[in-house]
Parts: C-alpha cells; sequence; structure tokens
C-alpha cells in the first residue's frame, strides 16, 4: 500500500523530512503509523508549516504515546495549556552540549516534538546524531567492552550550564528528583531491536564498573565519537516547523549563535527506565512498560 505521507530522507544516517502531514485536523491511522515508522526508521523527523494551537499540538502527540509539558516537571495530569512558549535564548548555553533528553531522570521520555514559534534571522540550528550510527561505527572489541556497562547520569552540568537561572532549577529539580540515575551505556531498541550508545556528554559523569582513571580516559573518546559528521544532521529552522524524535536512539545539539529571541513550544512523550519496554503508541495502548 502507498504510504499516505512522503518520506525524504535527509543523510544515510539520520533524519528525514515528511511532507502530507497537517496536524490541524485528527491523524488518520495510516498517517499516524507512517509518521511512527519515518521516526523508528531516521531517529528524528521534520515537518514545516504546522500552524497549529497546543491543543492540536497535543493531539498529535497523543497518536504517539503520553505527553508531559516537559519531563522534569511534567506528569499525566499535564493538559495543552500547560505547554510553556518560550524564548530559549537566555538559557541556550545549558543545552549547546550534546544529549539525549533529560537522561538524569529515572525515566527519561521516550520521545521529544519541538515546535517553533519565532526563530532568529540567522543562526539557532539543531543539530542531531544517531547513537544507532554511532554504535554500528565503533570496532568489535569496544562494542564487547561497552555492552553491559552501566554509568551514572548526574543532573549537576545542567545547572551549571544555566549560569543566573541554575539555582532555580536546581531547587525546582530536586523537590521531585534525585540528582543521578544510572542507565545502561547501551541500549537496545524496544521497537527496532538495534543497539544505541547512551551516554552523552551533557549528562554522563563516570562508567560505574570501571575504576575513575579507565573512565575518565574513555568517556571523552565516545563524547568525541557522537559528533562525528557521518552520523549527525543540522536543522535550519523556520516559523512553524515541527521536528519529532526517539529519545531512545538519537542525541541533539543546540547551537547557541544567535542573540535574538528563539521562541517554542516542547512536549515529551513519558517515558520508562532506559532497557525496559516502550513503544510509540496511542495514549492509552502498551506506551509503557508492562
Amino acid at each position: 500500500m502507498t504510504s499516505p505521507i512522503t518520506v525524504q530522507p535527509l543523510t544515510t544516517s539520520v533524519g528525514a523530512v515528511l511532507d502530507g502531514v497537517d496536524m490541524r485536523e485528527p491523524l488518520p491511522a495510516p498517517v499516524a503509523a507512517a509518521v511512527r515508522q519515518a521516526v523508528l526508521d531516521h531517529g528524528v523527523v521534520f515537518m514545516r508549516g504546522q500552524d497549529i494551537d497546543l491543543e492540536q499540538f497535543w493531539a498529535f502527540m497523543e497518536n504517539f504515546g503520553v505527553p508531559l509539558k516537559e519531563e522534569s516537571e511534567g506528569s499525566e495530569d499535564d493538559r495543552p495549556s500547560d505547554v510553556g512558549t518560550a524564548d530559549l535564548g537566555p538559557t541556550r548555553f545549558a543545552t549547546a552540549v550534546w544529549h539525549a533528553d533529560t537522561t538524569s531522570l529515572e525515566r527519561p521520555p521516550i520521545a521529544t516534538a519541538l515546535r517553533a514559534v519565532e526563530v532568529p534571522p540567522f543562526g539557532g540550528d539543531t543539530c542531531w546524531s544517531s547513537m544507532t550510527a554511532a554504535w554500528d561505527a565503533l570496532s568489535e572489541p569496544m562494542q564487547r567492552m561497552l555492552d553491559g556497562l552501566t554509568a551514572i547520569h548526574s543532573v549537576q552540568g545542567t545547572v551549571e550550564r544555566m549560569r543566573e537561572f541554575g539555582a532555580f532549577f536546581e531547587a525546582r529539580y530536586t523537590e521531585r528528583h534525585a540528582r543521578e540515575q544510572v542507565h545502561p551505556v547501551v541500549l537496545t531498541h524496544p521497537e527496532t531491536g538495534r543497539k544505541a550508545l547512551f551516554v552523552s556528554e551533557c549528562f554522563v559523569t563516570r562508567i560505574v564498573e570501571l575504576s575513575p582513571q579507565e573512565s575518565a580516559a574513555l568517556l571523552p573518546v565516545l563524547f568525541r565519537h557522537v559528533e562525528s559528521p557521518l552520523f549527525t544532521v543540522r536543522w535550519k529552522w523556520s516559523a512553524n516547523d515541527i521536528a519529532f524524535w526517539d529519545n531512545r536512539s538519537v542525541q541533539h545539539f543546540a547551537v547557541p549563535d544567535y542573540e535574538t529571541a528563539r521562541v517554542m513550544q516542547r512536549i515529551v512523550l513519558a517515558g520508562v527506565r532506559p532497557g525496559e519496554t516502550s513503544v510509540l503508541a496511542p495514549r492509552g495502548t502498551a506506551a509503557r512498560a508492562a
């Protein structure tokens, strides 16, 4: 059967543009299924021209899981009116590090969607990197060593990069969450079966099973590895663009090379502990671990 949307890959490793998605109306089941498959196949997908309100944005995300306003303070009681429309400029240096979203949480989101409301005239791009491609490119001895290890993910680095906003964020974050979590270094994706690196410079501070000296030597190698142009795509935003990505298989980097407003809306899908079963499925179905 012909796909109800068109999928234009942007690189061999990550990223695709989807045409034929109209979020102003409920998604037909074949369109939702095609979007879901494109996210699994390409890690991040981009949809242009989505001039929609928060209720329509929220309804789109309900096709794939349980939407939250954002992961560190969100809950399953969130509603579209809880979603912020915010200028990300003041904290732009806090996210200028490769990362998957908020892996310092016990249950990081399984996916994220970001909608551009107002963008700078130039600059402010976002880059994504495929962690499955990064894993596949590692040598077999390196893969054998990493598979089965765990790493400490800490929010402290983000707090420090947020500068004057850091203390406020830290207080609100630690009201609900521990500062650190331990997650696998390598994830097996529950839907594709592919392995992916799950360590980022933004959050990971140490590999648990290695000595401090070994961990300190190895982590920078992995951090630089995931930045390779072989695994990455760079997106130039326009107003009403939406990026929708799989937080289990890609990392991203928001380039802070702008000084004017960069206003975005962001919705995440409730997550599970990394390594547990989670699928991109409509709210009310098997969207989280059994």
